[in-house]
């Protein structure tokens, strides 16, 4: 009896205890359990994001749409979910469900990043659409304004994020200043945004160093890159590899010992691959990753997406040998299994290499009721992108008629940012324009001999024929003024004319040689070629026609422009208008350039660049004999400074010049122009160019050195008596030639103003300083469209007279 007392008090006391043990151990387990759940419910979270990215990349928007609202069923605030979601819409072009999920995640979040990043990617997808187009097609074209940085980096108040980063930064990348702030932007995203793969991937994109060093920062997030039960064509095996736990900020009790690992399939030995080749594309070693990728093909064969990663690994190679490796990877798939899934990624492959027509024929193999809205989403894209690339190569070829009619002919896509953007350049080419100057030239020497002041009002009317071919109306007045001969400081010789300005029998009011005109055309005008005729007219000695044919075309890597012309020869009044003899008053001189020449262009990279021009004329005038003119020249410019708005280039100019006759005198006879045997230059330009808020400038400085050689030539040409009269009177009748040459030195100073959408003005001055030539010339000019726009000229462009066409 009293043994089994003594047991039942063991017993009790066991119990009592057991009782104790277990309120102790509840602290410890409640903590343990709570850390499991949070551990559990932060993989699924990731684990999910990661499923959903992965399909919003491959245009799967339905399958990443699934993905993101299970999430947001675990974790109803996720602020990444959410932006993801308002993405997914836009992509699917519901701008209005976009904004939805936009008031939810700044209700929840205010205004965070992840809310900043899809109202910007809404704005462009619509208040700033417009706005946005007219930049990617000023990007997409053959002359990239200097200031797209700038306008690109004024479309938001904050830096770009996300998506709209993304759009924004690769189109800066067109332009060298852009690049280098493009670059700096991203690379601070990358370091703020590690876990963002988009930004790491746009970074090697802009080409930038810092790309490698930032993958190589550890990543605590262990981010799956597939994921693992994601729909395809041929299912992944049942047995899954378990997911990493991340590190959380307490530290539990020690877990039990985890059981042996499974044995894994070739599905998750394949994604353990590509993960791993994820962090080699990352690192900057690329070649280990194709490594990586090929083994994960090699155990699944018939997976598709492994094999789209490898691929799009070797397009990004960009040479031609691996664009085709990518091609027949994907054909090796399609040989094996021409499952929607398999055609669903050949055909994004396809679209990648520009191969549009390939890209269709994929998808349209598949039955149209199992299209998913990534294949319809990709058909849009392909054949939009088709249409837009033939728009724009109508508009590269000057071919603005067709245009015209290409945009009529296709509603549907009329409404289309870029369509509208090109609608309306097109429009604004059917815009009547109006061009003036006041320009005034002064070149020193003596007066009413070679001495010129001279005023030009040059007037351009343009009014479009239709959207190719502009007539253009020319009304330039020309007061050309050299001034009175001074009898006092003649030399004793006749500078002018036939004799002596102190003979008796010359007219006083001949030794005036200034007159006022009107320099007339009318010409035809497009992007490939441009045909005019005119002339002189007023109270000129010489009146005389002008006019030309010049055409524009392509050749090889540059451009090409011919021209066959008949010009004014500029240089005095005498080679400009004609003289009349003070003694006679019969007229010689009004000198005409009659010849054909040719520009070569060719830029070699953004930042180096030729020009080549060669020509050759025949110089006739009223009583003057005819000479022959021939002139080569070459120009190399490397631009060596470069940031947005502003561009420093540094130049070399070779020229070479030869005349058969020495006419630059001025008696009768003399056609007034410097016409050289030989002459060679060598100058060295730097010039800055500019813009930034609705001004443009240009400042150039140049240094050169010269040798040239003259050769005797008879003062009187055309005329022994007069030669013979001037030899009575003692007076020379040949002029000694001889060498000459030197340095030079000139200025170049150019701004222009926008000062309303259709009204621009500007103005330039330039100096240049050489031995025996010291012209300076200054001008202001207006340039008004009757439409709504006139571009503003980077560098400014005055209105050249149709004098010095």
């Amino acid at each position: 009896m009293a043994k089994r007392k003594h047991n039942s008090g063991l017993r009790a006391c066991t119990l009592a205890l057991a009782i104790q043990a277990s309120f102790v151990a509840i602290p410890l387990v409640l903590p343990l359990q709570a850390f499991a759940n949070v551990n559990a419910q932060q993989t699924n979270i990731r684990a999910l994001s990661e499923k959903g990215v992965y399909w919003y990349e491959r245009f799967r928007f339905d399958l990443a749409a699934q993905s993101f609202n299970k999430l947001l069923l675990i974790e109803p605030t996720n602020a990444s979910a959410l932006r993801w979601q308002g993405l997914i819409d836009l992509a699917r072009g519901d701008v209005q469900a976009a904004n939805v999920w936009l008031g939810k995640l700044q209700l929840v979040h205010g205004n965070n990043p992840f809310s900043i990043e899809l109202q910007q990617a809404i704005a462009l997808a619509s208040d700033k659409r417009q706005q946005f187009a007219e930049l990617r097609y000023l990007a997409d074209s053959e002359q990239v304004p200097a200031n797209l940085p700038q306008r690109l980096r004024q479309l938001f108040p904050q830096p770009p994020l996300g998506e709209a980063a993304v759009q924004i930064y690769r189109l800066m990348n067109r332009t060298a200043e852009g690049r280098t702030f493009a670059r700096g932007q991203v690379t601070e995203l990358a370091r703020q945004y590690p876990d963002d793969r988009r930004y790491r991937t746009l970074l090697t994109e802009l080409g930038g160093a810092a790309a490698s060093t930032l993958a190589q920062t550890p990543d605590t997030t262990q981010a799956t890159r597939r994921p693992a039960n994601a729909n395809r064509t041929k299912p992944a095996p049942a047995v899954q590899a378990q997911p990493t736990t991340p590190d959380i900020a307490a530290n539990p009790p020690a877990p039990p010992e985890a059981p042996a690992a499974p044995v894994l399939s070739d599905f998750d030995q394949g994604q353990q691959l590509a993960d791993r080749a994820q962090k080699q594309i990352d690192q900057g070693n690329k070649t280990e990753a194709a490594k990586l990728l090929q083994n994960a093909v090699d155990l699944n064969p018939s997976y598709p997406w492994f094999r789209y990663d490898l691929a799009t690994l070797l397009d990004d190679q960009g040479d031609a040998g691996s664009k085709q490796a990518a091609r027949r990877v994907m054909d090796e798939g399609l040989a094996l299994d021409k499952g929607q899934e398999m055609r669903f990624a050949a055909a994004l492959l396809a679209a990648r290499q520009d191969r549009g027509n390939d890209a269709l024929a994929l998808i349209d193999a598949v039955p149209r009721e199992n299209w998913t809205e990534g294949m319809t989403a990709l058909e849009k894209r392909v054949q939009y992108g088709q249409y837009l690339d033939g728009l724009r190569a109508q508009e590269r070829n000057g071919e603005f008629n067709a245009l015209a009619s290409s945009i009529s002919a296709t509603p549907k896509w009329r409404a289309e940012p870029e369509v509208r953007a090109l609608e309306q350049n097109l429009q604004r080419k059917r815009q009547v324009r109006l061009r003036m100057s006041y320009e005034n030239a002064i070149i020193d020497g003596d007066e009413g001999v070679s001495r010129i002041d001279s005023d030009e009002i040059p007037l351009q009317l343009d009014l479009p024929l239709d959207f190719e071919r502009t007539l253009f109306l020319r009304a330039d007045t020309l007061n050309a003024n050299s001034g009175r001969v001074n009898p006092a400081t003649a030399s004793n010789f006749a500078k002018l004319g036939t004799t002596l300005p102190t003979d008796p029998a010359i007219a006083s009011n001949r030794l005036d040689q200034n007159y006022k005109g009107h320099v007339v055309g009318v010409g035809v005008q497009t992007e490939q070629y441009r045909v005019d005729v005119g002339t002189t007219v007023g109270d000129y000695p010489v009146n005389d026609w002008v006019g030309g044919v010049q055409w524009r075309t392509s050749l090889g890597e540059g451009s090409l422009r011919l021209e066959v012309a008949r010009r004014m020869v500029n240089g005095s009044v005498l080679s400009t208008t004609g003289a009349i003899d003070p003694l006679t008053g019969e007229t010689w001189g009004g000198a005409r350039r009659n010849g054909v020449s040719a520009v070569y262009y060719q830029a070699f990279n953004p930042t180096l660049d030729f020009v080549g021009i060669a020509r050759a004329n025949l110089i006739t005038g009223k009583n003057i004999p005819d000479n022959t003119e021939y002139n080569l020249q070459g120009i190399v410019g490397k631009t060596v400074f470069q940031r947005p708005g502003h561009d420093v280039e540094i130049g070399a100019s070779l020229f070479l010049w030869s005349f058969e006759k020495n006419l630059r005198f001025y008696t009768f006879g003399q056609g007034g122009y410097y016409s050289p045997q030989a002459f060679g230059s060598l100058t060295f330009p730097i010039t800055w160019t500019g813009n930034m808020n609705g001004w443009s400038w240009q400042a150039q400085a140049r240094v050169g050195a010269s040798e040239s050689r003259e050769d005797d030539t008879a003062l009187y040409p055309l005329n022994p008596e007069l030669a013979a009269a001037a030899a009575a009177q003692g007076n020379p009748t040949l002029q000694i030639g001889g060498p000459g040459g030197g340095t030079s030195t000139g200025l170049r100073l150019a701004l222009e103003r926008q000062v309303l959408k259709n009204f621009v003005v500007g103005g330039y001055f330039e100096i240049d300083r050489s031995e025996g030539y010291n012209p300076d010339r200054l001008q202001l000019y207006l340039k008004y469209s009757f439409g709504d726009f006139f571009e503003l000229s980077v560098p400014p462009e005055g209105v050249a007279p149709y004098s010095r066409f």
